[in-house]
């Protein structure tokens, strides 16, 4: 497959593989990047990167690691990384997933969210003074990323791609080693379940504002940012089509890649 997350092996798949037809991406991101297969090196594609690199006209250095947030990228080592990586090698495209996990990672989703009590509905349940501060952040990554990349990137044309997730199902499954044993909470559940919100339609409904929320400043950024394309994901996949709470099956991870090759790749 061309795709490697080694960067001799990239290096090599370069020498070896690399015509002007071939596009050549640098993946930056978290989990929906690098989501694990059921069985680690064996089973179905996994995640976007998988599935993109099943295509023979890309040529793919991912970088991606589960867990990443976006704020993170753009700050300390792993910004020193990206940017060495982007001024050392020619890429058509670096393809970028961050902001999920700055949402619903540990100690920040249960932070946008207050104890329902009688009479509340589900606005009332969220801070949205938290989620502003949240999201300026979000929105300043994302900013910092499109300066840098402008400034230090070796190929002056790049472009930045990026994503908006899907609405997450709200549930209790979390991570499965082999999809079969249960290794730690979901990331949303637990903390509607501590706060009393206990109605599903209340934790969809939450779920999705704070994505729609998110994707709206991901598309102010790119109406400032020329070299910022954004693809809506959103409502492609159905129901049966996630794998846990918020990573999608290889089938809805396939939707998801061939929706952003199409829109933004191809």
């Amino acid at each position: 497959m061309p795709a490697t997350s080694d960067s001799r092996a990239y290096k090599q798949l370069i020498q070896d593989r690399y015509t002007p037809d071939k596009i050549r991406i640098l993946s930056e991101g978290d989990s929906w990047l690098n989501y694990p297969r059921r069985y680690f090196i064996f089973g179905k594609d996994a995640n976007v990167v998988d599935h993109l690199a099943d295509r023979n006209n890309l040529l793919i250095y991912n970088t991606s690691s589960n867990g990443d947030e976006a704020i993170d990228m753009i700050s300390g080592d792993e910004k020193l990384s990206l940017l060495k990586r982007l001024s050392h090698n020619e890429f058509d495209l670096l393809l970028f997933s961050g902001g999920g996990n700055d949402i619903v990672g540990r100690y920040d989703f249960g932070f946008f969210i207050r104890e329902k009590q009688p009479g509340m509905d589900w606005q009332q349940c969220i801070l949205e003074h938290r989620v502003e501060m949240k999201l300026k952040q979000i929105e300043n990554a994302y900013r910092v990323l499109c300066e840098l990349t402008m400034e230090y990137s070796k190929n002056p044309d790049i472009k930045i791609v990026t994503h908006t997730y899907d609405f997450v199902q709200p549930n209790p499954t979390g991570f499965e080693l082999f999809d079969i044993i249960p290794v730690g909470k979901s990331w949303v559940y637990p903390y509607l379940k501590a706060k009393k919100i206990t109605d599903a339609s209340d934790q969809e409904k939450i779920i999705n504002h704070l994505l729609t929320r998110f994707k709206q400043r991901l598309i102010e950024v790119a109406n400032d940012y020329e070299i910022l394309t954004v693809v809506d994901t959103q409502g492609l996949l159905n129901s049966d089509q996630w794998r846990n709470e918020i990573h999608p099956t290889s089938e809805g991870f396939g939707v998801v890649a061939d929706h952003i090759y199409h829109q933004a790749i191809a």
